[in-house]
């Protein structure tokens, strides 16, 4: 089939053929549908609608091949009977369309009914089209479908035209090349379970013991005792008394007045903005101080949120509308929080806690109440329903033995500075404020996730033995340290670290590592408003070679997608986001961003011994690709006199659900 048409439609009006710069528009309205659409065939139905009205044809229809059976099938139409969605379907030898996978290029034909290849379809009734588009969908040669568009008078497209159409069948390739990944699979989705529960359980030290707890929770909670479960972010132990964190400010008091002096609250929201950016300062000195290596990014990305400038011109037009600043600031921050609660991935749902510090931080100036500290007894259990980055700069962290939040996540920027101090903490603890109060012995379990509320006799028992056996491994470890890795047999073996951040860099050097074995360049580009220039990059990279004193390093490349991706990079939602559009496929779409990154690196190559990673390569083209590009860097490089490392050694992770 090639169309068909609904009964009874009224006539489209008339639209004007897509000019150049109207063409942008389309694949912009496409990529706009891409990233916001949550299911596979809502989002084809709407970019063949978005096609068919841009282009100006009557009907625009979407087929997908089977690869298996060699057969394609209307998955998605405008202009046709919504019934035939999914019961059309033809070989790739019958009709028009057919001819498009055949030939592999665009079939243009002014006249479809009287051409050779002409398949009539009874129930579409597609007798009242004339001129026939098909564009093939393809993914590095391998073909996945067709995109038609047709129209009820002779018509021939132009050159710019066409261009437009094929450009739409990549985008909609990257979509279809997702499903397809999805439904391969499905048959796999128990074992992908059970690895991410292996990948949330840090270590099953208490898995026996864990057996007995159950019996003993009954009669614990009659005496003020329970048993909660979260996610373990930082490993570790911790035993002490619960010092309760609470806000000095919060949003829920805030009531929505309004006032007749708009200027006057326009400028004091701009003096709260001022002295907010102060204490930010103050900040990253206290950081300093404490945690000399700390990754500034982090502190850079609150600074970057209070800046923001279409943040703070909502909050102005609220104002201008006639609310006091503080009812302003409380409607906008409240906007931002609920466009981050609704995102799919678990770094940008993190972001929440760091929007509303800046937006708590402003709130408290305006009100004139000063930053409060927090002055802790040794071995304090800091709980709160969440934590900022500002609350645990305030702490002094060398008397909490343990963090435990309500809400938050592995990524957040807290629980990066938690793992910076190396304070045990489990997040996402459930009914934690309820049960949890002030004075109450805790013990916190950072390996699995567990705390114990005013635990049993038997419980401390058996966790003071757990904790002296971690502590007695650890000192042994640290005695082995400078030892040389070699097997019993006398091979050596080099131990190298991963890291995320330049903070990590610490534990390295700590735990005697001999090297960087991977460093993931996509966590400091989380925290940056946009993709950072070749500089910035360069930069980053400059330290962390710098950094590790001669000894060999491994970058990898940018692998966003799947739960992490920077927020200005706008990719579609994937119910299944590691195994979908990602990684080098991410970046090899986008070969000047992915050169950026590839000449920072090649340049920081020539401070140390630094070897270069692509991520997750599925086939022999992406590796090509990946080197033909990291060749076209290095020539813009030579043309440019720079200094870089010509030679560096480069490698790849291998994608095995491929």
């Amino acid at each position: 089939m090639e169309a068909e048409t609904r009964k009874g439609r009224r006539s489209r009006p008339s639209r004007a053929k897509p000019g150049r710069t109207h063409a942008f528009t389309v694949l912009e309205d496409v990529s706009a549908i891409t990233a916001r659409s949550e299911d596979l065939k809502e989002t084809l139905q709407r970019i063949v609608e978005v096609v068919a009205e841009r282009m100006g044809t009557e009907v625009c229809s979407l087929y997908i091949l089977d690869p298996r059976a060699q057969r394609l099938t209307l998955w998605a139409t405008t202009g046709l009977e919504k019934s035939a969605i999914g019961k059309v379907t033809m070989s790739v030898e019958e009709g028009l369309t057919g001819m498009v996978i055949e030939k592999g290029d665009p079939v243009m034909v002014v006249d479809a009914i009287a051409h050779p290849r002409y398949k009539y379809f009874p129930e579409t009734g597609e007798e009242k089209y004339h001129s026939f588009v098909g564009v093939p969908i393809a993914e590095r040669g391998t073909p996945m479908g067709v995109l038609v568009v047709q129209t009820l008078r002779r018509r021939r497209f132009s050159g710019h035209e066409m261009r437009v159409l094929r450009a739409i069948a990549v985008q909609v390739g990257g979509i279809i090349v997702q499903a397809r990944l999805l439904e391969d699979l499905k048959s796999k989705e128990k074992e992908r379970r059970e690895y991410r529960r292996r990948m949330v359980a840090a270590i099953k030290r208490l898995q026996a013991y864990e057996k007995t707890a159950e019996r003993t929770d009954a009669a614990a909670r009659g005496r003020g005792q329970a048993r909660l479960a979260g996610l373990p972010a930082v490993p570790g132990f911790g035993h002490g008394r619960v010092h309760l964190l609470q806000p000095p400010v919060s949003f829920a008091l805030v009531e929505e007045r309004r006032s007749d002096a708009p200027e006057a609250e326009r400028e004091r929201f701009w003096r709260a903005i001022a002295e907010s950016a102060v204490e930010l300062e103050s900040l990253r000195g206290r950081l300093a101080t404490r945690l000399p290596e700390f990754d500034w990014s982090i502190i850079d990305a609150h600074r970057m949120m209070l800046e923001d400038r279409s943040f703070t011109k909502k909050v102005e037009e609220m104002i201008a509308d006639g609310l006091v600043a503080e009812a302003a600031l409380k409607r906008v921050v409240d906007e931002y929080l609920d466009a981050f609660e609704r995102m799919s991935a678990g770094y940008l749902r993190d972001r929440v806690v760091d929007m509303k510090d800046v937006g708590l931080r402003i709130l408290r100036n305006l009100l004139g109440i000063e930053e409060p500290e927090h002055p802790l007894a040794k071995d304090s259990v800091l709980v709160a329903q969440e934590l900022t980055l500002s609350d645990l700069s305030m702490i002094e962290h060398q008397h909490l033995c343990a963090i435990v939040l309500a809400t938050g996540g592995v990524t957040s920027h807290a629980t990066i500075l938690a793992k910076s101090f190396e304070i045990p903490t489990v997040v996402g603890v459930e009914h934690l404020t309820e049960t949890v109060h002030e004075g109450d012995e805790l013990i916190v379990d950072g390996n699995s996730g567990v705390v114990y509320v005013n635990p049993a006799a038997d419980v401390t028992r058996e966790y003071e033995r757990i904790d002296r056996e971690y502590r007695a491994f650890n000192r042994e470890l640290e005695s082995l340290r400078n030892l040389p890795a070699e097997s019993p047999d006398g091979r050596r073996v080099s131990m190298y670290a991963n890291i995320g951040l330049l903070a990590d860099l610490m534990f390295a050097h700590r735990h005697g590592a001999e090297g960087i074995g991977l460093y993931r360049t996509e966590f400091p580009f989380i925290t940056y408003r946009e993709f950072p220039d070749e500089e910035e990059q360069y930069l980053l990279y400059a330290r962390l070679v710098r950094g590790m004193e001669g000894r060999p390093v491994t970058i990898r490349t940018l692998d966003v997608g799947a739960d992490k991706y920077p927020g200005y990079m706008r990719l579609p939602r994937e119910e299944n986001p590691f195994l979908g559009w990602r990684s080098i496929r991410i970046s090899l779409e986008m070969p000047d961003l992915f050169k950026v990154q590839l000449r920072a690196i090649l340049r920081a190559g020539t401070l140390g011994r630094l070897r270069l990673l692509f991520p997750m390569i599925s086939s022999l083209d992406e590796i090509r690709r990946a080197k033909e590009l990291l060749e076209e860097a290095k020539e813009e490089l030579r043309r440019e006199g720079r200094d870089f490392d010509a030679n560096m050694p480069i490698g790849m992770m291998v994608e095995t659900p491929s």
